[in-house]
């Protein structure tokens, strides 16, 4: 409500949508059904949306970029299933990707 706008941070309108269900894809009009994969440009983060059986065609509409899939599995059955970064590897991360962030308004 009005509270929230005042008191906090900008929000941001996030709305979601049913697309599928037990696999099944199924949406409204205007959506894209089924499960989606994302992709993120390397160079300047812009993301791509595909279905969940596709790759992106080329390279980053926006800079030329080169795409990489944004999500990995990293636990599967309660085991880890990738190598994870230590806390000052996430750190390094998260300093190289913030320069390049447009700023909220």
């Amino acid at each position: 409500g009005v509270g929230t706008s005042i008191s906090n941070a900008p929000t941001i309108n996030f709305a979601m949508d049913i697309v599928e269900i037990e696999g099944t894809p199924i949406a409204k009009r205007g959506k894209m059904a089924g499960a989606k994969d994302i992709w993120r440009c390397e160079s300047c983060l812009h993301g791509v949306v595909t279905p969940v059986d596709r790759t992106p065609e080329g390279k980053c509409p926006h800079c030329g970029g080169k795409l990489e899939k944004a999500t990995k599995p990293l636990m599967r059955n309660g085991q880890i299933v990738s190598e994870l970064p230590s806390p000052s590897q996430l750190r390094q991360r998260v300093l190289s990707v913030l320069p390049r962030l447009e700023p909220i308004r």
